[in-house]
């Protein structure tokens, strides 16, 4: 991460076409962000780079506001890295073409296999026809799976799945947090975290078989960010939030350090129209059993928990095991 980079997640619509069950957003409304409460977040940081990303709700259904913001920063801010996280669902070959045009990187939420996704999220043949859409017009994506205790064992089969589709990059995967509907659903959705850890080992061989094989590669989004860290050396940030260079804006232009802390009075920042104050999400220094910290291969570069998911859950003991898990597998194939 670029110290000085800074994120800015617009959410351009609060509406969505699905009804997850475990979706975290606590505003949902039919409500669309305006061009003008979008440019106000722009100028939130007037210098610094850039990173956009589009978000919601469905962001799709916004698609005329991000139109506009990517034709502006093109214009007014050069260098802006612009991202879009989408259900895939209302993707047509017009937007896919944009999308390709305009360098849009773009991740598609799927949390499995038809059969398991359906379950968790419903419309998964026009989620998988939205795909296919982007990777006819040469966008590739890359697919993010809320990991629950519905699709955790059939995780390895996502891998498959992606490679299928062919136009998908890699996978991430992001654990449950305990808000939204997922408050209420916490404890029925949680995944075991032994099931998680095999879903990971198992995804890595079914990644690098498929590579032997065919010579392409599903990236696997946790064990390259370990690799990575790795490589530097050192102890990165987290994520954006957890040094104050992030802010998520709904679409009446309140801000939070983090979307998935959406509504909570504590983490208000304030309003884009008016004032913003910056809030800096500390992350947690260790996880939930210091002696696993200490064998641990990655003790030396690990962030340390997700701090918004920490805040949620108040647990850290998934977020340990996966993390680890990646290291663990980072090591054993000297990534």
């Amino acid at each position: 991460m670029e110290r000085r980079r800074r994120l800015i997640v617009l959410w351009v619509t609060g509406t969505c076409q699905l009804s997850c069950k475990y979706c975290y957003a606590t505003h949902r409304s039919s409500e669309k962000m305006e061009e003008s409460v979008a440019f106000a977040a722009l100028q939130l940081f007037e210098k610094e780079p850039l990173t956009v990303q589009f978000a919601g709700g469905e962001p799709l259904l916004n698609w005329e506001l991000i139109e506009a913001v990517t034709e502006y920063v093109e214009k007014q801010r050069p260098g802006t890295r612009l991202q879009l996280q989408t259900n895939g669902i209302s993707m047509d070959r017009q937007k896919a073409d944009y999308i390709r045009e305009h360098k849009i990187a773009t991740g598609v939420s799927l949390d499995g296999i038809p059969e398991v996704n359906e379950r968790l999220r419903g419309r998964t043949a026009e989620a998988v026809a939205g795909i296919r859409t982007l990777g006819e017009a040469g966008v590739y994506v890359n697919l993010n799976a809320v990991v629950t205790s519905v699709n955790v064992q059939k995780l390895p089969q996502l891998v498959d799945f992606a490679w299928y589709l062919e136009s998908v990059a890699g996978i991430g995967l992001d654990l449950l947090r305990a808000a939204g509907r997922g408050e209420e659903a916490f404890a029925q959705l949680r995944a075991d975290e032994a099931e998680l850890v095999q879903a990971l080992w198992k995804m890595e061989e079914r990644s690098r078989m498929l590579e032997r094989l065919s010579g392409r590669k599903i990236v696997l989004r946790e064990i390259d960010e370990a690799a990575r860290r790795k490589r530097v050396g050192k102890r990165l940030p987290y994520c954006f939030a957890s040094c104050g260079n992030a802010v998520a804006v709904l679409p009446n232009g309140d801000c939070y350090p983090c979307g998935s802390l959406a509504g909570r009075p504590e983490y208000y920042m304030g309003n884009v129209m008016d004032q913003v104050r910056f809030l800096r999400l500390e992350p947690d220094g260790a996880f939930a059993d210091p002696e696993k910290c200490a064998t641990c291969p990655g003790r030396l570069v690990c962030p340390g928990a997700c701090p918004s998911r920490r805040i949620l859950n108040g647990e850290t003991e998934e977020d340990c095991a996966m993390r680890r898990t990646a290291f663990q597998i980072v090591e054993q194939n000297d990534v």
